[in-house]
């Protein structure tokens, strides 16, 4: 039996109105992913114009196969926009992920794309590509299937508002040990290779220290009280959460934060980190089972504190005799009048405020910076760290600042987002408001 989806009928409706008359080609489709069907929809994001040579914005290609055959300063568009896929990836809550890409074409010429899309679909599990027809604005779904010979079959996808769905968050601190990065070679690849390993033996260490019990709470109702979460149990949210729920807080049970200590078999000087983590996770429905949604909670939680402890060596690094390092927080905002909860997320230095972390978005989801709402107390790190954490982020002295206190390229958005592209992504994206 063939597979089946779903698509955030409000949003997809809508997008196909807005893209007419754009110089808009390409973008990436932003979903959750399921076992037994082809996943669900629920936003997309343009990607943003490649930079020409002068540093302005490319002229258009005048259809989206001379777009995925173009190139601008040697970079194919295919890897630039295989770039914004990973960029995003990092931005979005947990459950979601990039399930594959939109393109402005006519359904019948569709299926001649499909060599076209092999580059920058590599590394997809089961790709979704929808084809927004630009006289019709009809939209089509398409499955990708790879091989000898690239294909697009089409994809039964049904319109769903999702009106079930339940944000789960946690915030919780983590105290890890680790190791410092050897100074004694230069060479870049061997740089990576180790960075490559720190970040193995971060992520098995973290993981395996959210194992511990849990408990939750429903937010939002007078029995608000905390209750213990059976792992082993296979109760679904729907069992889990009251009816009218929309949001479950996950607590560990523990007292203050556990002490992660990373192997250092080689004997190297250390550094202690701590690290407060404000995490979410978006189920569109409630069929899912609880453990399963706390999974993803806390395989978010482990890669955010992974993304932000390499840069605290990354930064101890340039400031070798600093005694701590001040991560990066981050700030959570939601596209404005999306009607779902979906709050991305972008990396600050200490020294940057959350505007800064909505104009990146903006510029990386296709959006004007004013069209996002800020976290609530509860889901704001910044928040959370002045009330509990006072001078987590204070001043720093003025022999231990780096060169650069700007948000470094591992966040926030990479190339993506420097100079020209700013310049060229605010003119293409900002007009049209993909969504009001």
């Amino acid at each position: 039996m063939a597979k089946k989806g779903t698509y955030h009928g409000p949003f997809f409706s809508a997008l196909c109105q807005r893209l007419h008359g754009t110089p808009i080609r390409f973008g990436v489709l932003i979903g959750s992913q399921a076992e037994d069907s082809l996943g669900d929809l629920v936003f997309a994001a343009p990607t943003p114009p490649q930079p020409g040579e002068d540093g302005q914005p490319a002229a258009p290609p005048k259809d989206v196969t001379a777009l995925l055959k173009s190139s601008q300063g040697g970079v194919l568009f295919t890897d630039w926009a295989a770039q914004h896929a990973t960029t995003l990836r990092k931005l979005l809550p947990g459950g979601l992920e990039p399930l594959g890409f939109f393109v402005v074409a006519s359904e019948a010429g569709a299926r001649d794309l499909a060599p076209l899309l092999v580059p920058v679909l590599q590394g997809f599990t089961e790709p979704m590509v929808l084809t927004i027809d630009p006289t019709s604005r009809k939209l089509s779904f398409w499955q990708f299937s790879g091989g000898a010979k690239p294909a697009l079959r089409p994809a039964q996808m049904k319109a769903d508002s999702y009106k079930e769905n339940l944000l789960l968050w946690c915030s919780t601190s983590i105290d890890v040990v680790l190791p410092r990065t050897s100074r004694s070679s230069p060479e870049v690849e061997s740089r990576d290779l180790e960075m490559d390993a720190l970040a193995a033996d971060l992520r098995r260490s973290l993981a395996e220290s959210l194992r511990g019990p849990l408990a939750v709470a429903p937010c939002g109702t007078a029995a608000a009280a905390l209750q213990v979460i059976d792992l082993q149990s296979e109760v679904d949210l729907s069992s889990a959460v009251p009816k009218g729920c929309q949001e479950l807080r996950v607590a560990f049970l523990r007292h203050g934060s556990d002490l992660v200590q990373l192997p250092n078999p080689e004997g190297r000087p250390l550094i202690r980190q701590r690290c407060l983590i404000v995490s979410t996770v978006l189920m569109l429905r409630r069929s899912v089972e609880l453990r399963r949604a706390v999974q993803l909670l806390q395989e978010d939680m482990v890669s955010s504190a992974v993304e932000r402890l390499l840069v605290a060596m990354d930064e101890d690094e340039c400031v070798p005799s600093r005694a701590q390092v001040a991560l990066p927080w981050r700030a959570l905002c939601r596209p404005h009048d999306l009607d779902l909860p979906l709050w991305c997320g972008d990396y600050c230095m200490p020294d940057e405020t959350s505007s800064a972390a909505m104009e990146r978005l903006g510029q990386l989801l296709g959006l004007p910076e004013d069209r996002f709402e800020e976290a609530p107390e509860h889901l704001s790190e910044r928040g959370l760290l002045s009330s509990q954490h006072e001078g987590t982020y204070g001043p720093l002295p003025e022999h231990d600042k780096p060169e650069m206190t700007s948000t470094p390229k591992a966040f926030g958005s990479s190339h993506l987002a420097c100079g020209a592209a700013v310049a060229a992504l605010v003119a293409a994206l900002c007009i049209p408001m993909l969504i009001r």
